[in-house]
């Protein structure tokens, strides 16, 4: 059955609401996606504060043109189109949706590729990003793991300074506790 143009338009708002609120938007092709699968997606991106939407690609498409985002034509893609938006982490949220889509491959075909789900692209603010950018964004470490790395980087000369300030010290009080014995 057909939209009626009252539910059409408030699709346009919530999809409009969501975009202006994401930090990124990574746009997937569910087409053999099993209802089962879908609701276990949704429930792993909850956990990322992200969220999954289904909506027509003619309407996403106007979205993505009235709100300045980089022209990407979604003609060129020739399956459904679903969009996984992500609030507060991207990296997490690309993590969240490679891994579903890595580990619903291993059900897949005998090919190793992936027939439930699959990374057609996605935004970064405005900016469009393509498959692999995407998926090279998935493979990064978890922030706390790049955090931790920034903070061990920063620490690592200032541990080896203070080893040779002791050095120094410890070496100036063997020095003058052998001018005490000598006196």
């Amino acid at each position: 059955m057909p939209l009626t143009r009252e539910q059409k338009q408030n699709i346009l708002k919530d999809l409009t609401d969501k975009f202006s609120r994401a930090k990124a938007a990574i746009l997937v092709d569910f087409n053999k996606l099993s209802v089962s699968k879908t609701m276990e997606l949704r429930r792993n991106l909850k956990s990322a504060n992200a969220e999954y939407k289904v909506a027509k690609k003619t309407l996403i498409g106007r979205v993505l043109r009235f709100g300045h985002f980089e022209n990407v034509d979604l003609d060129n893609f020739k399956t459904q189109v679903g969009i996984v938006f992500s609030y507060v982490d991207p990296v997490a949220t690309a993590q969240s949706v490679w891994k579903f889509s890595k580990v619903s491959a291993k059900g897949g075909s005998a090919s190793g590729g992936n027939e439930a789900l699959k990374i057609l692209g996605g935004f970064l603010g405005l900016n469009w990003q393509d498959k692999d950018k995407i998926i090279a964004l998935a493979k990064l470490p978890s922030r706390e793991i790049l955090l931790w790395q920034f903070v061990r980087t920063i620490a690592a000369p200032l541990s080896g300074l203070v080893g040779v300030l002791q050095g120094n010290v410890r070496n100036l009080i063997g020095v003058l506790n052998n001018i005490r014995s000598k006196k």
